[in-house]
């Protein structure tokens, strides 16, 4: 029986480590600690730089760190720490390397300087890409960066260097690409273009993004219509800030925006924007101006994306329980949930048909956005608690 034990015991062991060898095995916040181990082993120090309100920080936690080819990659070649970037050193650490998104994957020799970088979610390959390249001196973006400013000015090189920067949230990409491209004679072959469009600033103030505005239909074919939209949008949304334009003032906005769409589309977007703007500023005033001027918003303009209708339906579940406008709100929704359903304007349906007095539809509604958080690997305890208030109406 003891023998039975010992072998049964064995066995465990060998199952617990194995289990544990299919995730990446972190320090927790002690960069120190990391040095000492980095020295020791000679190896470079993977940085999973995170908040505790990051979603796409909790995905990679949950998918991308268990994956078994990536988890023995990175433990195989690398210290791996995690650090909080609003606790303990984090803030200086965010501070010290200029970081700007999370999640942000750094990688850092001993002495803790930056050898290579990227910024969001990775899904298991590319991040098992990405540790590949880190390792590899050639492809780390510090050493693509010193070659740049020593001269190279290859098209390969440039293009490489100009993805290794985008990849990695940092300037310079768009200097890259201006020495790719003026080594082109035809700017406007379907490879110029996806990579003016790649590695282009999005702003009014940069040149090649200029040439995309000036040239639309030649990207909207090469790249799809959708894609263009969205980095002309962002683009225009940034440089509001960028120029400190008055969020609230409509005249100005309309002004700005006319650059990036046209005289005949900047009233909408303009709207749009001070609407986003309007919606979580502080005050009844504020509230009641969101109120009146959504409604007459969102009858004019029946082609919104799904995020944005969901957001103003969000918006309107939590300033209002008067019937009507709820009302008006459940539609936004619907049509939000046609174009593209998940478990967000699920949920944001379900709170609304909740306030509605909508018992059995706001039930069913919650049951199917809890379904869609765990498909998706997003957290559903906030439905849960409202699935829980809906029942007890």
């Amino acid at each position: 029986m003891k023998l039975v034990v010992f072998i049964f015991s064995l066995l465990l062991s060998a199952s617990t480590f194995s289990q544990q060898a299919e995730e990446i095995q972190f320090i927790k916040e002690d960069l120190a600690k990391a040095q000492v181990e980095a020295n020791k082993s000679d190896k470079v120090i993977f940085v999973d730089a995170y908040t505790t309100w990051c979603g796409p920080c909790k995905m990679m936690d949950r998918k991308t760190f268990k994956d078994e080819a990536a988890s023995k990659f990175y433990n195989d070649n690398f210290v791996n720490l995690k650090m909080d970037m609003e606790k303990g050193d984090g803030p200086l650490f965010a501070q010290k390397h200029t970081i700007r998104g999370y999640p942000s994957l750094l990688f850092l020799n001993a002495a803790g300087d930056l050898v290579h970088r990227s910024l969001g979610y990775q899904d298991a390959t590319k991040f098992l890409e990405l540790g590949k390249a880190a390792v590899n001196p050639e492809k780390q973006v510090i050493t693509l960066q010193k070659r740049f400013e020593a001269g190279d000015k290859g098209q390969e090189f440039l293009l490489n260097y100009a993805d290794a920067l985008t990849m990695a949230g940092m300037d310079g990409y768009e200097e890259a690409t201006q020495a790719y491209i003026d080594q082109e004679s035809d700017w406007n072959t379907p490879k110029n273009i996806k990579v003016l469009f790649d590695y282009s600033k999005a702003s009014i103030d940069s040149k090649l993004f200029k040439y995309m505005l000036d040239n639309m239909g030649k990207f909207e074919s090469i790249v799809g219509a959708q894609k263009v939209a969205e980095k002309i949008n962002f683009a225009a949304s940034s440089d509001v800030r960028k120029n400190q334009i008055d969020g609230k003032d409509k005249e100005a906005l309309t002004k700005h925006f006319a650059k990036y769409f046209g005289e005949k589309n900047a009233s909408e977007k303009a709207t749009g924007y001070y609407l986003n703007n309007l919606m979580y500023a502080p005050g009844d005033v504020n509230e009641q101006k969101y109120l009146t001027d959504v409604q007459l918003f969102m009858a004019s303009n029946p082609n919104l994306s799904s995020q944005s209708l969901n957001a103003h339906a969000w918006r309107i579940y939590e300033l209002t329980d008067d019937k009507l406008i709820l009302a008006q709100a459940e539609s936004w929704i619907n049509k939000s949930i046609d174009l593209e359903k998940n478990s967000y304007n699920t949920d944001t349906k379900a709170s609304i048909q909740y306030k509605l007095g909508k018992k059995m539809e706001a039930m069913k509604s919650a049951e199917e956005s809890i379904k869609l958080a765990i498909e998706e690997g997003n957290d559903p305890t906030a439905t849960q608690e409202m699935l829980a208030k809906i029942k007890a109406l």
